[in-house]
């Protein structure tokens, strides 16, 4: 069940999970709408929509932020699912939050707080942290159970 509560970022309201639909949502197969993915550039984000396997209605976002307001160079990835629930955010290279450095991960479920609690990514299990723009996205993609067998991801040339 998406219980909506009132967050308000940008105007937009955002609703979170409770545990047991994140999980089921996190668990889903996914797949990208487009199997061409070009990465964002610096100082850029880049939204790219995906779906579940099985089921096109299941529908999810991934964004990749190459921006910050004081440190330009941040990078981080969001998976949101349909337009309102932020599921997840991994910071690759950010600000520290609670004391814990980037590389970390927020999770927007009932167990992790809605996403205020900032855990080490080296607590998840098979999440291989790097800073490189094209294998973070991967590791991000695989993470969060992206089929990537007929995908490109690339750094497009500018």
């Amino acid at each position: 069940m998406i219980v909506t509560i009132n967050i308000t970022i940008k105007g937009v309201n955002l609703a979170i999970m409770e545990n047991k639909e994140y999980q089921k949502k996190h668990n889903y197969p996914k797949v990208m709408n487009k199997p061409d993915v070009p990465c964002a550039i610096q100082g850029k984000q880049r939204i790219f929509n995906a779906h579940a396997l099985f089921n096109p209605n299941e529908q999810f976002k991934v964004i990749q932020v190459r921006k910050g307001h004081i440190r330009k160079a941040d990078l981080s990835y969001v998976l949101m699912y349909k337009s309102s629930s932020i599921m997840l955010r991994v910071d690759i290279i950010g600000a520290t939050h609670q004391g814990i450095p980037t590389p970390h991960v927020h999770i927007f479920d009932e167990d992790h707080e809605q996403g205020n609690l900032a855990i080490p990514l080296s607590h998840l299990k098979g999440y291989l942290p790097t800073s490189d723009i094209v294998d973070s996205l991967v590791e991000f993609l695989k993470y969060n159970n992206f089929d990537l067998k007929d995908v490109q991801i690339y750094e497009p040339t500018v």
